[in-house]
């Protein structure tokens, strides 16, 4: 299946994109509450698509500021590389105090590699994940609240950390602000979209998106022509779609931060691949 465009409505950091450019290896090199990372490989295999196949070009729809500098970086890999040099510079230095340091400077002002490397680490150590000002955790995602040397070298910015910017593939891509202001118009075949929106009642992102425009997106691209994927906790209600319960399919270290743990996806094509389900024993 060639694909002429591969677009991620919500992107965060575009795991689905970075796993179809990059191969069964590649992951975004910071992480993010909700990122699709451990289930990147299972809805590319439902897509009909797989690790390393690539797409002509990708659209990335992101409102947080800082999150679109880390998509800048995949489209850049001298700006990316730069950027790893930088939080390699920051290995030593103690994590709160660096946090605090890198927090005090405010919201994002320009694109460049210093401040690609300070919001990532804003975002990667902070207890909500997209809102550096909630708190100082580091190591969310695996629960061990790291905040001194004493436990070993930093945990977002050891040279081994910082190696994954420079396997990150370089990817043709757009990136926009708002997904809303997107007009599809009509798509060539093959174009493939990919939602993962703030799930209903599960998370506390600033920039939060309402299930009816979820749904709205949905049916305007699906009019458009494209193949449309959407991740969400529950099937949602678009009659005539397919619903495929993913949630045994997850790889990687267990989710956490949510008392959420189903994962559906719900699209306008038969899927090209459906989990197995357990059948019932007695």
């Amino acid at each position: 299946m060639s694909v002429p465009l591969f677009v991620e409505l919500c992107a965060g950091t575009a795991a689905l994109s970075v796993r179809l450019q990059g191969g069964k290896y590649a992951r975004p090199p910071v992480s993010r509450m909700g990122a699709k990372t451990g289930y990147a490989d299972c809805v590319l295999r439902i897509m009909g698509l797989r690790p390393g196949q690539g797409a002509a070009h990708y659209l990335w729809c992101e409102p947080d500021a800082g999150v679109r500098l880390l998509l800048e970086a995949y489209r850049d890999h001298e700006l990316a590389l730069a950027a790893a040099d930088i939080i390699k510079g920051w290995a030593d230095e103690e994590p709160r105090a660096l946090w605090e340091r890198l927090r005090a400077e405010g919201p994002v002002q320009h694109i460049g590699p210093r401040e690609v490397a300070r919001w990532c680490l804003l975002g990667q150590w902070a207890y909500c994940r997209g809102d550096s000002d909630s708190g100082f955790r580091p190591d969310v995602e695996t629960g061990k609240a790291t905040t001194s040397t004493s436990h070993g070298s930093n945990p977002r910015t050891s040279a081994d950390e910082a190696l994954l910017w420079d396997g990150c593939p370089t990817l043709p891509a757009t990136i926009h602000p708002d997904a809303l202001q997107v007009d599809p118009q009509q798509l060539p075949p093959g174009c493939v979209v990919y939602m993962d929106p703030p799930y209903q009642g599960t998370t506390g992102y600033a920039d939060d998106l309402p299930r009816a425009q979820v749904l709205a997106l949905a049916m305007k691209w699906s009019q458009a022509g494209a193949a449309v994927y959407i991740s969400e906790a529950v099937p949602l209600d678009l009659p005539g779609w397919h619903h495929i319960d993913i949630a045994g399919e997850r790889k990687g270290s267990k989710r956490t931060f949510s008392k959420q743990q189903r994962e559906v996806i719900t699209c306008n094509v038969t899927p090209a691949w459906v989990p197995a389900v357990q059948g019932v024993l007695f």
